[in-house]
């Protein structure tokens, strides 16, 4: 298969490449002049003109956007929040339009997304769930809103990725909670019963490597099967360093300190995959103390 991805030199990405290089034709789309994946994959500058771009999209099997900002780059000022939701619209406008351009359709086109979508709550929330009010949930629900009017006609299948917080080793929220830990610095965040939808890097690949052979389309979550709340996410992540977890930091202090971000660690989202628990793929890492042992060993 002929395989785009947009985004494709982030730490998601270039897992992803890394898995599909050895079955698939690879191109990916990027803003980055000097970045390097592989010998094998070409790197296409879509910041230029795009009807240059978009002829690499000719005879394509599979789109991939992943652009996006980073959530958690900066604190949410009114500028930093527009960019978040600019650079996913964008990206979504681009493609279409170089779709349309050389009019051609992709047999699947899969569009990032997040569960950030859904409203918090501690009851188990499956695809079905409804979105929240925050400002997480208004960026993904215009971000797939936005994919279902741009994207939706052009292509037989779309999958809207509703992917959870990704657990890497050198990138991420665990990357960030390693040092803390390992001086003992880690905490119990708030009352410690908002639930984490983590999900371990290689069943992120994994799923989207189903996706693509499957005939599912629609939105999907990408998480583990038993996500944990804070309290025993923390615990357990001391346990796989070795370290006690005796601390804890009140709900106040978090939003005093970080402000409307403190709802990326506050908001509780109890996702349930259900789509993928219904197909035939095998997650991967089930359990936490098997996804931490793995990226920590």
């Amino acid at each position: 298969m002929k395989i785009i991805i947009a985004g494709g030199t982030g730490v998601l990405g270039q897992h992803l490449v890394g898995k599909l290089e050895k079955e698939h034709q690879v191109f990916i789309l990027t803003r980055g002049q000097n970045k390097k994946i592989s010998e094998n994959i070409k790197l296409i500058n879509y910041s230029n003109d795009i009807n240059n771009w978009s002829e690499y999209l000719r005879d394509s099997d599979v789109v991939i956007n992943l652009v996006g900002e980073s959530i958690a780059n900066r604190r949410w000022s009114q500028k930093q929040k527009q960019k978040i939701l600019n650079s996913r619209i964008e990206s979504v406008e681009k493609i279409s339009k170089a779709l349309k351009i050389i009019n051609y359709s992709p047999k699947v086109i899969m569009n990032a997304s997040a569960v950030g979508y859904y409203k918090s709550s501690h009851n188990v929330v499956d695809e079905s769930g409804s979105k929240g009010t925050d400002f997480l949930s208004h960026v993904c629900d215009k971000w797939e809103k936005e994919a279902l009017d741009k994207l939706g006609e052009q292509t037989k299948r779309l999958v809207l990725l509703r992917i959870g917080i990704v657990l890497e080793s050198n990138s991420g929220m665990l990357s960030k909670m390693i040092l803390p830990f390992k001086l003992c610095l880690g905490a119990i965040i708030g009352s410690g019963k908002q639930y984490i939808p983590w999900i371990h890097i290689n069943d992120v690949v994994g799923i989207i490597n189903y996706l693509i052979k499957s005939n599912i389309q629609g939105p999907v979550n990408l998480v583990s099967p038993r996500i944990n709340n804070n309290f025993d996410f923390s615990k357990k992540l001391g346990k796989a360093l070795k370290r006690i977890v005796f601390l804890r930091i009140p709900s106040f202090l978090i939003t005093l300190l970080l402000g409307e971000m403190s709802t990326m660690i506050l908001k509780s989202s109890n996702i349930k995959p259900n789509v993928m628990l219904k197909s035939d793929y095998k997650f991967k890492f089930k359990n936490l103390d098997d996804a931490l042992n793995d990226l920590l060993s």
